[in-house]
């Protein structure tokens, strides 16, 4: 299927290039991998020994691979959801550059449908699984919850970004910057 084309001339930017996410992203990155294990430590208390096996390590990265998957799936059915994008209008890639996953809304839709698609992972992927293990004493499940709050930060950094645009407006993702064309002129 071709890629819808629009005009980008005729609309708003609010989109943050890749690049320019390094630095702030980094920051936060480090902090949203911590701040959510502090709690499990301050109910469980930090453990006497780690015990990783290769058993461990294998799954560990295993989990994060699926997630990671899950992520982006979770982006998709968000946009799809909430933002009436159907299935065809999403496509699925690895940015070469940062080697990131993503999921790419092709059609425009209502801001507030892509907030709560840029969103859902964090909460599905991220939150969830740290409170989870941290309520029932699960180390492992609060590291991988905790990894994918970090793996957010690009996301926040995009709610961020749009954060002035009315929740009405038509807005785009944007196929190779973090964030979004605005299309309707009154959104402005």
């Amino acid at each position: 299927m071709n890629e819808p084309q629009f005009d980008p001339t005729t609309m708003r930017d609010v989109s943050i290039p890749i690049s320019d996410l390094l630095r702030p992203a980094l920051a936060l990155s480090f902090v949203l991998l911590i701040v959510p294990v502090i709690p499990y430590f301050l109910m469980w208390g930090f453990p006497d020994s780690w015990k990783f096996g290769i058993g461990e390590v294998l799954l560990t990265f295993l989990g994060l691979a699926l997630l990671v998957v899950a992520h982006e799936a979770v982006h998709a059915l968000g946009w799809m959801i909430f933002g009436g994008v159907p299935i065809s209008g999403i496509r699925f890639g690895i940015d070469k550059k940062s080697l990131s996953p993503y999921a790419h809304a092709r059609v425009p839709m209502q801001a507030t449908g892509y907030r709560i698609g840029a969103a859902l992972p964090l909460i599905i992927t991220g939150i969830l699984p740290t409170l989870i293990g941290t309520l029932i004493g699960h180390g492992w499940l609060v590291f991988l919850g905790a990894f994918m709050i970090m793996g957010a930060v690009g996301d926040l950094l995009i709610l961020w970004a749009i954060r002035h645009v009315p929740g009405d407006a038509r807005v785009l993702d944007h196929p190779s910057n973090a964030g979004c064309y605005v299309l309707d002129n009154e959104s402005t």
